[in-house]
């Protein structure tokens, strides 16, 4: 019986590491180490963040008004405001090092939800969460140009974050039954502590952190003379800015369409975060292997027009005598949701590593996460600040989806090399 159990142990071994190496192809030994590593990590990353999908809804049930939902989105990209700044705590010797304490300590935050009552203190502790956890952002695009090689960087990235998809698309519902049976109060400090065992298996990752290339000018300075150094990182973030704000002026309304308009219980939007989580798994392996292909840049303009699918249904479920129609009219939303959102995880890495010179894809990653958290930041109380002026609810979602369609053409005018043309990294 041992030696049989020895052999079956000894077949599935051979059968992962085949499905591995039809997956990624042919690696260096540490570059297999830190694809196993990372894909320890990302999968306890996608419990965690199965259970962060709730915050909004779980907000807007303790009764959190339409400005308090939109102080929460833009507290998500508090990290990204500040990681221009926060590359100076990222020194050479020590960046997985801090990189690892810093998620202790934000996912640690979560923990303490256990504690709070109300959505005020909630809010509280996750707009510290969200600034802590963004800081590292520029870090670890600079550790995936070190660690993985230039051709197979986004087919490596997709398993991944397929491995990230996984979880997503099994607990969405158990998170959501989970939420209606023991609250809120049970679920985020669970999540929290299966987010810092992630943060622990990333620091098992190998990179020469003395080889790394995390610096930055100073700020506002260092900034402005990027901009008007490049011109088509430039146009770039233009895009990137009007993709943004096309999500995020509508995002504090999502919650208000779901629970007021649509009456959805949390165990329904868990089978709608199931049906985004399995196209997210799905299409991850398609966009990895175009991001070779194609590059960083073309992707992310085939999701900013993916984004107009995701809009769409939340402009009819506003319309008038059709906002009754149940919760199905989403359903094209989140698919299209988890399609574009692969692609931009993805692309968001690549295009920066496409788009900057050798040794300041940091410099270009922390510029990026700037004007993301900037418009994140803005985004949510613009589309509040609209709402109040009286423009109805279908209004804002048609605006958005406008500005999608015009992020997909501004990326049209960003020329680059296809993917394995273009120098990444290299």
């Amino acid at each position: 019986m041992p030696n049989a159990a020895g052999h079956f142990l000894t077949a599935v071994e051979r059968a992962l590491l085949s499905l591995e190496s039809w997956l990624v192809g042919p690696l260096r030994l540490d570059a297999r180490h830190n694809i196993r590593v990372e894909i320890g990590w990302a999968a306890a990353y996608g419990v965690f963040a199965t259970a962060l999908a709730f915050v909004p809804v779980v907000l807007r049930q303790l009764g959190a008004p339409a400005g308090w939902l939109a102080f929460y989105s833009s507290s998500t990209y508090f990290g990204s405001v500040a990681s221009w700044a926060g590359l100076a705590f990222f020194r050479p010797g020590q960046v997985k090092r801090r990189m690892t304490a810093m998620w202790l300590v934000s996912r640690g935050l979560l923990v303490l939800v256990a504690l709070v009552s109300g959505y005020p203190g909630l809010l509280l502790l996750v707009a510290v969460f969200w600034l802590l956890e963004g800081l590292p952002s520029p870090a670890y695009t600079a550790i995936v140009q070190r660690v993985y090689p230039v051709e197979d960087r986004g087919r490596v990235m997709s398993v991944t974050r397929v491995a990230m998809a996984l979880p997503m698309l099994a607990l969405g519902p158990v998170a959501g039954w989970l939420l209606d049976s023991a609250g809120y109060r049970v679920l985020f400090p669970l999540a929290g502590l299966v987010g810092m065992a992630g943060a622990l298996i990333f620091s098992r990752l190998r990179v020469d952190e003395t080889a790394l290339q995390v610096r930055v000018s100073g700020a506002p300075t260092g900034l402005r003379r990027l901009f008007a150094q490049d011109r088509r990182f430039t146009l770039y973030l233009v895009g990137v800015l009007l993709f943004g704000l096309g999500s995020l002026i509508p995002v504090a309304i999502v919650p208000i369409v779901q629970v007021d308009r649509l009456h959805l219980s949390y165990t329904a939007i868990g089978w709608l975060n199931l049906s985004m989580a399995v196209s997210r798994t799905v299409s991850y392996l398609f966009w990895g292997r175009m991001t070779d292909r194609w590059g960083g840049v073309r992707c992310m303009q085939a999701a900013f027009a993916i984004n107009m699918l995701v809009l769409a249904p939340y402009a009819i479920a506003t319309t008038q005598g059709i906002g009754q129609a149940g919760g199905w009219i989403l359903l094209p939303s989140f698919i299209a949701m988890g399609i574009a959102s692969s692609a931009i995880d993805l692309g968001f890495i690549t295009a920066i590593i496409q788009l900057a010179p050798f040794g300041r894809v940091s410099e270009y990653a922390a510029a990026q996460a700037a004007l993301i958290g900037a418009r994140g930041v803005v985004g949510p109380f613009i589309g509040v600040g609209l709402m109040n002026l009286g423009v109805s609810q279908t209004a804002i979602f048609v605006l958005g989806t406008v500005l999608s369609l015009l992020a997909a053409l501004v990326l049209m005018q960003v020329h680059v090399p296809g993917g394995r043309e273009a120098e990444l990294g290299t």
